[in-house]
Order: C-alpha cells, then structure tokens, then sequence
C-alpha cells in the first residue's frame, strides 16, 4: 500500500474536524471527561489527536474529572507546568486533588485548618478515601463531630455492593499517607484525642466495649467485614487502625 501523500493526510484531517464540529460541543466534552477519568495518558494521547480535542481539554470540566492517581503525593520534580495543572485542578473541585491537597496540608502540619477542609470538599464529592480519613478524624476528635465522623464512616457500606472493600480503601489510604512522613505533633494530637474519647466506652448498640474488642475469639482486628457483627463497632476498630497507620508514618526521630 502505498504511503500517504501530504495533501491525503491534510484532506484526511479536514475531513477528521468536520466530523468533530458536527457534533454537539457538550457530547465531545463529556467523552473527553470520560477517557480523562480513566487515564490521563489517554487524555494526553487524546488531545494530540486532532485540534479540537486540545481544545476542549481546557475545559474546567476535564480537569475536574481527570484522574490523578497515577500521580505521586509528593515528589521534588514538579515543574511550574505541572503546578500549574495541579492548582487548575483543585480549582476545578477535583475530588482526588483535593483528597491529597488535604493529606499534604494536613499530616505536614503546615496548613493544619486548610487540609481538613481539603479533605471535607473532597468527602462530599463521594471521594472514598477521602470520606475514610476525614470520617476517621472526627470519631478520633469526638465531642459533636463524633457522630458526624461515624455517619461519613457509615456511609462507606453504600458502596460494597459495586465491590468496595474497606480493607482496600485502607492500603490505599496507607500507601499514600506512609510516604510522607506525617509531622508528629498532628498525629500525635489526632491520637491522643482518639486514646481519650474511646478508653472506657462502651458502644451504644451493642454494649461491648469500644478498645476491647473479642480479639481474643480469633477474629483477625484488620478484617473489617468479619471483625464484628457490630456495624459501629466495626468502625470504631477501623478507627482504631487508622490511629496505627499514623503512628507508623511519623517522621523518624534522630
């Protein structure tokens, strides 16, 4: 076969931006949101297809839907492009970029107030990780958010039957919080208020005791669905593993 021609390739990109400025504006960009929620690489490949996909991939739209968990939490090579892509973003209410906007801010103890309120934005956009570590916070912090905490945690159970996995949500959780070193007068503060609000307690629905759990039956404590038939003690254990996995994330002492 023979190879194309410059005028066959430029008649075949004429004919490619008639077929795209044909269709309706809003189903190219709601196919444009859908592939950038998938991959951003596809997103990229995407707008190098043709002039109108690039074009519309500037729609605050795109990067509220874009998909950023291929993205490290921290790295020292952000470059001002990519700052810059990652502030639009946030801008846009992207619910992953404010779920690591919220982690960075918070467990680094520099913007403290700003992270937790990263972390509630993301929260009410369905975001589940987000939903666990902001829920999780509250219970620790008791008083009247523990209530509120509990129903964010409760609300979690609404997404297992389309495959969500409490455990997996907190490797998750983990995976990002362990690699960057959270600042220990946050955490240490996050547990301590968790160590006061939970000792003694005894758990409203069931009347066991909140700290001691039957562990000593064989339950595994890290197996949420199994741990107990108690849905708020289960939670509450889940909360309690949270406190670990801060604990563990702790900048070293020299």
């Amino acid at each position: 076969m023979a190879p194309l021609t410059r005028s066959m390739k430029k008649k075949a990109a004429n004919s490619k931006s008639r077929i795209m400025q044909s269709l309706p504006k809003e189903l190219l960009v709601e196919v444009l949101a859908k592939v950038a929620s998938n991959s951003f690489n596809d997103l990229y490949s995407a707008k190098l297809s043709c002039k109108d996909f690039n074009k519309m991939a500037e729609e605050d739209y795109i990067f509220q839907c874009v998909d950023m968990s291929k993205f490290p939490l921290v790295s020292w090579r952000f470059d001002d492009k990519f700052s810059k892509f990652l502030k639009r973003c946030k801008k846009c209410g992207n619910a992953e970029a404010l779920y690591r906007q919220g982690l960075r801010d918070l467990f680094r103890g520099k913007r403290v107030q700003h992270g937790i309120m990263c972390l509630k934005k993301a929260a009410s956009k369905g975001h589940v990780e987000a939903t666990y570590v902001y829920g999780a916070i509250l219970v620790c912090f008791g008083g009247e958010s523990k209530q509120e905490g509990l129903e964010l945690l409760y609300s979690l159970n609404h997404y297992k039957p389309k495959g969500f996995s409490v455990r997996e949500c907190r490797e998750r959780v983990k995976g990002l919080v362990r690699n960057m070193w959270a600042d220990r007068k946050v955490v240490g503060k996050i547990v301590q208020a968790r160590h006061e609000t939970a000792i003694a307690k005894t758990c409203s629905d069931c009347g066991n005791r909140q700290e001691v759990f039957t562990v000593e039956r064989g339950w595994d404590p890290l197996d949420h669905e199994n741990f107990s038939s108690c849905n708020t003690c289960r939670w509450h254990q889940e909360v309690n593993i949270f406190r670990d996995i801060l604990n563990d994330s702790c900048t070293p002492l020299y």
